[in-house]
C-alpha cells in the first residue's frame, strides 16, 4: 500500500529582490514600489496550459489518478508501492495540445509592482516578506512569496553602530586648548556642538536623539561625535612664531597617559553609550 498523493497544484517559488536604502530612510521608515519579474498566468490559455478550446485531458497512464502502482521484489517478498504517475507527474491529466505562447507551463513572464512598507529603524540585516506575491504555481498553483532584502546605502559622513552614529570631527589645536562651538552635520541638517577648553583628541561628545530609533522599539540613538585636533603639516612663519611664544610658558606634557586615554576608538564609543 502507500499514501494517496494530493493532486493539488504546487505552490511558485518565492522571489529575492533587493531595496536599496538611504540611511535616512532607513531611520524614518519609507513606503517604496518595486517592479518585479514574476511568473503569472499566460493570458492565452488562462493558465491551463492548453491551445485555445482544448484542455487538458486525464492521463490514459493512471486513469487519472495520477498514481502508479510499482511493484517490487526483494528477499522477503513482494511489494506494491505507490507513486507519482511518471507520466503526468501526479497531476492526473496531460495537455494533448500545448498553449502556442507558453508550450504547455500555464504561465508567462511579466512585471508587477508590489508596495513595501518599510519600518524605522532598519539595517540591512532586516528583510521583509510579502506574502502571496511572487510566482503563480504551475497549472495555477498559489503564488509563492517575494523576500525583500533590505540594503541600506552607507553615508560617508557617518558610520552607524546598532542604532548610533558616529562621526569624526577635526578641531584645531586652538579650538581643542580654548573650547568653541562647532557646527555638526546629521542626517537632517546641521546641529551646534560645544567643545569643551581641554578636550584631547579621540575624546567622544554625545548628542542625544540624534541617532536611529530602534527597530519596532521606543528607544532611539544618538549622535556620537569623536574629536579630532588636527595639527597643520606646515606652518606659516606667523603662526611658527606663535607656537614657539606658546612653547615658552606651556607646561610639559605628563610623563604617563591615563590608561583611558590609550584606548582606541571603538572602546571610547562604548564607554559613552554605557
Amino acid at each position: 500500500g502507500g499514501r494517496r498523493r494530493s493532486n493539488r497544484p504546487a505552490q511558485g517559488k518565492s522571489i529575492r529582490v533587493k531595496l536599496p536604502l538611504t540611511l535616512k530612510e532607513a531611520r524614518d521608515g519609507v513606503v517604496k514600489t518595486l517592479r518585479v519579474s514574476v511568473l503569472d498566468l499566460c493570458g492565452a490559455c488562462d493558465g491551463s496550459g492548453a491551445a485555445g478550446g482544448t484542455a487538458p485531458v486525464p492521463c490514459q497512464q493512471c486513469g487519472g489518478s495520477g498514481e502508479e502502482r510499482r511493484v517490487e521484489r526483494s528477499v522477503f517478498g513482494q511489494f506494491v508501492s505507490v507513486g507519482p504517475c511518471s507520466r503526468c507527474h501526479g497531476e492526473g491529466r496531460v495537455i494533448a495540445d500545448p498553449c502556442g505562447s507558453c508550450h504547455g507551463d500555464g504561465r508567462a513572464r511579466t512585471e508587477r509592482e508590489v508596495r513595501v512598507e518599510v519600518p524605522a529603524g532598519v539595517s540591512s540585516e532586516n528583510y521583509i516578506t510579502l506574502r502571496r506575491e511572487g510566482n503563480v504555481g504551475p497549472k495555477g498553483g498559489p503564488r509563492g512569496d517575494i523576500i525583500v532584502l533590505l540594503d541600506v546605502q552607507e553615508d560617508e559622513r557617518f558610520v552607524r553602530e546598532g542604532s548610533n552614529l558616529v562621526l569624526e570631527l577635526p578641531i584645531t589645536f586652538s579650538q581643542a586648548a580654548l573650547g568653541a562651538q562647532v557646527a555638526v552635520p546629521t542626517l537632517d541638517g546641521r546641529a551646534r556642538v560645544d567643545i569643551p577648553g581641554g578636550i584631547q583628541s579621540g575624546e567622544v561628545i554625545r548628542i542625544r536623539g540624534e541617532g536611529l530609533p530602534e527597530l519596532n522599539g521606543r528607544g532611539r540613538g544618538d549622535l556620537l561625535v569623536r574629536v579630532m585636533v588636527w595639527i597643520p603639516e606646515r606652518l606659516t612663519a606667523e603662526q611658527e612664531r606663535a607656537i614657539k611664544a606658546l612653547q615658552a610658558v606651556e607646561d610639559s606634557a605628563p610623563e604617563k597617559v591615563d590608561a583611558s586615554d590609550r584606548r582606541g576608538f571603538w572602546s571610547r564609543v562604548k564607554e559613552a553609550l554605557g
